[in-house]
């Protein structure tokens, strides 16, 4: 059993301390000898002697016997605890064999037992005197300078000081509390202190709430996004092996093909060379008969030399596999593995946007090989970003090209302001965005707001201007610019000038091939107008529509090159 909680079963009900000459009633409840016997004193019941625990009455009065079992017990446990019992205040005002004091009293500067503590509670002279747990030395209670007892408090200096520090003491002028008032005043101080740092924990609380709460949310997306990515790899990884499989019947069907043909062919040259044999042996045969015999069958022999003679000899092309054909048909279905491509960056981009992140996944690096030995057809931008009382030309804020989106057949500077058509592939990677029939590229920044204006200046004979959604398809005739209901386009093309949109073109007059062009967009009045610019801004055509989604400048550059403008 722990100290603590064997001291409880020790400890008497009057006086609150560890016996001192345990008696046992017959009621079996325990008192020391002195606190029973100062109870039976002072209060005599009317009725007798009662137990001060349970009540139980007595009469006439019971003897008080020591209970030596308990005076062991007591014994044995108070030299288990030494420090403990030196640590324990004794009344000042018993003569033999002091008992535990119960209570110090600052006025008297004593400590009393709970007999010698009745007048306290009993005169009214001792209403004023305030007592305390007890306390063997007082010295931290008193003043140092004139070792009184602390009874009130400087607020001023913030501390406690006695009768002396306020009437000559360094006190007397400052503002004095009673130490009711100083407790009443410091504790409702520390209350507002407390309530302010509750504030604070309440708020420490919500913010630990809501971490939680992230964490979650993002264990929960973790495993959504880890178990959408294994079923597309898990899908990938099937279709991979279907395409293994697709390529390698290829072969053996194309390796068959080679080998009956070598197989026939090599079947008519054996025939041909037994017929061969087979008359070389008749021929042999026949020389060895008779001169009759001989001139007899010679006839039919030479006939069927000549016969034989006549017969073409079978043809042997160059047999080899047909590995041209194979490779279209296995590039066509790999053109397809780009959708795993897409469907994989579809589940990690818009995780991506939602959590913070970049709205989309660069690339690596465009490539510029053969840039420099390629004729050039080149695109530059400028950019005029207003309010919406109009267009203004105003400060102009650069953009610059997406690479992603760029066709195989142009070529991207390294600033990302021009590109270069050419004959030659590019080898850019594989991605959902980029472009895959026609020479086409989008700028990087989008528009879902506002006025907008960018110059655009070509020396080509074949090159298209406009905007499309996001959305606009990557590949087929819905990619090409203007050719669906999400893009707009000015195109030139065959010294024709024509503007489009949704498969409609509308044919504007001519303007030269090397004109400036400038792109003004208003997305909420859903104006598109394009200007050629010289001295002076000339309209070429203007598309009034509604746009429901953000829109991206776009470009299509046939020949030469395209460059953004500064």
């Amino acid at each position: 059993m722990e100290p603590g909680a064997f001291e409880d079963e020790l400890t008497c009900a009057v006086c609150l301390q560890v016996y001192q000459d345990p008696v046992m009633l017959s009621c079996q409840h325990s008192f020391c000898l002195k606190c029973i016997e100062g109870v039976w004193a002072q209060t005599p019941g009317p009725e007798g002697f009662e137990c001060p625990q349970c009540r139980q009455k007595f009469n006439p009065r019971p003897s008080l016997k020591r209970s030596f079992t308990l005076c062991n017990i007591v014994e044995k446990y108070n030299q288990s605890q030494p420090l403990a019992k030196s640590s324990r205040v004794a009344c000042e005002y018993c003569t033999e064999n002091p008992s535990p004091a119960v209570k110090t009293c600052l006025k008297c500067e004593a400590s009393f037992c709970s007999l010698h503590l009745k007048p306290h509670s009993l005169k009214e002279a001792y209403k004023d005197h305030t007592l305390i747990e007890p306390v063997a030395d007082l010295t931290d209670r008193q003043c140092v300078d004139h070792k009184k007892v602390l009874e009130f408090y400087c607020k001023d200096d913030a501390e406690c000081v006695c009768v002396s520090c306020i009437i000559i003491g360094k006190h007397k002028s400052h503002t004095l509390l009673s130490l009711d008032q100083a407790q009443a005043v410091i504790k409702e101080e520390l209350e507002r202190e407390i309530e302010s740092l509750q504030g604070v924990q309440q708020n420490c609380s919500s913010k630990q709430r809501d971490l939680e709460r992230s964490e979650a949310e993002i264990k929960t997306r973790i495993n959504e996004l880890k178990g959408k990515l294994l079923k597309s790899f898990s899908e990938w990884r099937r279709q991979l092996e279907e395409d293994e499989e697709y390529a390698l019947k290829l072969i053996d069907e194309e390796g068959l093909r080679a080998l009956s043909q070598i197989r026939s062919c090599s079947e008519a040259l054996n025939k041909r060379m037994e017929q061969i044999t087979l008359i070389d042996g008749e021929t042999q045969s026949l020389v060895q008969r008779d001169h009759l015999s001989f001139i007899q069958n010679s006839k039919q022999l030479l006939s069927r030399v000549t016969e034989t003679q006549r017969v073409t000899d079978p043809d042997v092309p160059a047999l080899t596999l047909n590995l041209s054909n194979i490779s279209q048909l296995i590039q066509k279905r790999l053109n397809g593995s780009e959708k795993y491509h897409s469907d994989i960056l579809g589940i990690i981009v818009p995780a991506s946007t939602e959590y913070g992140g970049p709205s989309n996944v660069t690339p690596p690096p465009h490539s510029s090989s053969g840039a420099a030995s390629v004729p050039g057809n080149v695109l530059q931008l400028s950019t005029g970003i207003t309010g919406r009382a109009g267009i203004s030309q105003g400060q102009r804020s650069p953009m610059s090209l997406d690479p992603k989106t760029v066709n195989w057949n142009l070529v991207l500077s390294d600033d990302l302001r021009s590109v270069t058509w050419t004959e030659r592939k590019q080898p850019y990677p594989p991605h959902p965005e980029r472009f895959k029939h026609r020479p086409q590229v989008l700028c990087s920044q989008s528009f879902s707001s506002g006025s907008h204006s960018w110059d655009v200046e070509s020396d080509g004979k074949d090159w298209g201007i406009g905007i499309v959604c996001g959305s606009v398809e990557r590949k087929g005739r819905g990619s090409y610019l203007g050719n669906s209901s999400k893009s707009w386009c000015l195109f030139f093309s065959d010294n024709f000038l024509s503007a489009y949109h949704n498969s409609e073109f509308t044919h504007l007059p001519l303007t030269p091939s090397n004109s400036r062009i400038r792109v003004q967009l208003d997305y909420e009045a859903g104006t598109l107008s394009f200007h050629r610019v010289t001295d002076s801004l000339r309209p070429l055509h203007t598309f009034q529509t509604t746009f429901t989604e953000p829109v991206f400048p776009a470009f299509y550059c046939g020949n030469k090159s395209l460059k953004l403008l500064n």
